[in-house]
């Protein structure tokens, strides 16, 4: 009887005979990933702010002017309170007169 088992294989036999030819396991080429080409800056715009700036103003504009959570860039969030255009606390982040002018287009009058 064990005899009948060797001459032949198994279930489990018959399916690594099957697959003998047919998965065989080589590494793959190493590809090196595409460089990521970063978009091309948009200009700034007359008052001097690029487009994320623009659009970090816009989105406290629509707040009235105040917002607990404001989903910018870090980079984003200094410029504008370097520009004194935001007042940026702990907790909240408010738009100044300079940064309600620079909204509407008023870059250049005073109060």
């Amino acid at each position: 009887m064990a005899d009948a088992r060797i001459d032949r294989p198994g279930y489990l036999g018959r399916v690594v005979q099957g697959l003998r030819g047919a998965a065989t396991l080589r590494p793959r080429p190493r590809q090196r990933p595409a460089p990521q080409q970063a978009p091309a800056p948009a200009g700034p715009s007359a008052d001097g702010l690029d487009a994320a700036e623009q659009a970090a103003l816009e989105q406290l504009g629509e707040a009235d002017g105040y917002a607990t959570r404001w989903p910018v860039r870090r980079e984003v969030a200094r410029s504008l309170a370097s520009r004194q255009l935001v007042v940026i606390a702990s907790d909240y982040v408010l738009l100044t007169k300079a940064g309600r002018r620079a909204l509407t287009g008023e870059a250049g009058t005073r109060d």
